[in-house]
């Protein structure tokens, strides 16, 4: 016997498809699946962010450093590490926001003493040289944790010096 698709009953098939699924034993779930959670890699690596953030913090309480010193970043590392940490990051701010916002979020990071003001126009500069985005979006409140660890990897490429 062979299935002819023009020969389906569509009023069967739509019941068919409002129908609770069952388990592959046939037998009914006792409970619904968990909805997959599909930000499982960006929660994975903000939490690693921020185990860096907090070891790094930890080392520069033992150097001596105090964390609470703002702002995080007075200026603009000159080095190779430093020049990828910011194309990472501005890449990163303006494919989520676009360019208008990741300008408003250089100045918003100056105005809580997180990037100091010299380096806020040097970063602002350069937002220039990424493509805008197809699709943008307000910041969350993760995406600014996220710029908060940024800052704190390029302020650390500073002290590697």
């Amino acid at each position: 016997m062979s299935l002819n698709p023009r020969r389906y009953d569509v009023r069967e098939l739509r019941r068919i498809a409002d129908a609770p699924r069952d388990g592959a034993d046939g037998a009914p779930r006792e409970r619904a699946l968990r909805r997959p959670n599909r930000n499982r890699a960006e929660q994975a690596a903000r939490s690693a962010a921020f185990t860096e953030l907090l070891q790094r913090q930890r080392g520069a309480r033992h150097d001596g450093e105090d964390p609470a010193d703002r702002p995080y970043l007075t200026a603009i590392p000159a080095s190779p590490a430093a020049e990828r940490e910011i194309g990472k990051w501005l890449g990163y701010l303006v494919d989520v926001g676009g360019r208008v916002r990741s300008r408003d979020a250089l100045s918003y990071y100056g105005e809580v003493d997180w990037v100091g003001d010299d380096a806020v126009a040097a970063l602002t500069r350069r937002l220039e040289g990424f493509d805008a985005p197809t699709r943008d979006r307000p910041f969350t409140p993760a995406d600014h944790r996220i710029s908060l660890v940024s800052i704190v990897r390029i302020a650390s490429c500073a002290s590697d010096q």
